[in-house]
């Protein structure tokens, strides 16, 4: 696998982790949802970010156990957060939000209320029992390797040896963000759903206007 390893994540990888869910939330602009939407400072952001993957809870995009490092030569080289949907009973949004609300300050929380049915336009529900690609992340360092392949395929394998059925997998990007979507095409997956805001506003809060969908049929042996 061009001399790359691959490993579950752990505590000592949370600087790499809060790096790789704020560059894939900027998703290659400076705007970070994290800041626009909770009022935050980028340094608040990623302590916030910090304290929620420390509580370790399973099942969404803010859990260690989502994440897969590759490494080359003992260098964090990439990282890939997917979870299987609903694999803990509860859905990945209620854990997020629970997570949210345990973790920000009330004003804050305050603030994202106030903004939510801004971003209502662009929500787009998972599908249980699904694997779910949530954030991607590779160091400048090792980018053109073909580093966003590798990850999927390796995290599709073993999140089989958890549900073999596994027969699907999405992953919701912004529609601007053309080298992350040419990146998953290049890995499999194609476009089933696009969905543009109405609010003019969207772009004040968010990387862009457009989301798009793209699923990946996974073949059962």
């Amino acid at each position: 696998m061009e001399g790359f390893t691959f490993r579950h994540a752990t505590t000592d990888d949370v600087p790499f982790l809060v790096d790789t869910i704020i560059e894939a939330e900027k998703s290659g602009t400076d705007i970070l949802s994290y800041s626009t939407v909770f009022g935050l400072t980028e340094e608040e952001s990623r302590k916030y970010i910090a304290d929620m993957l420390l509580e370790e809870i399973d099942g969404c995009e803010l859990s260690i156990s989502s994440f897969l490092i590759a490494e080359k030569n003992g260098q964090v080289a990439a990282a890939i957060a997917a979870w299987i949907e609903g694999q803990e009973g509860v859905p990945s949004t209620v854990l997020k939000g629970n997570l949210l609300s345990y973790t920000l300050p009330k004003e804050n929380i305050q603030r994202a209320l106030q903004v939510n049915p801004i971003l209502q336009d662009l929500h787009i529900e998972y599908k249980s029992d699904t694997l779910q690609l949530g954030l991607v992340y590779v160091d400048a360092r090792f980018r053109g390797q073909n580093l966003v392949s590798l990850l999927i395929n390796e995290k599709v394998r073993r999140s089989r040896e958890l549900q073999p059925e596994i027969a699907e997998m999405y992953v919701q990007v912004f529609g601007d963000n053309i080298p992350a979507v040419r990146a998953y095409e290049k890995a499999g997956f194609k476009t089933i759903l696009s969905k543009k805001s109405a609010s003019k506003n969207i772009t004040d809060y968010l990387p862009s206007g457009r989301k798009i969908l793209m699923k990946k049929e996974l073949l059962i042996k």
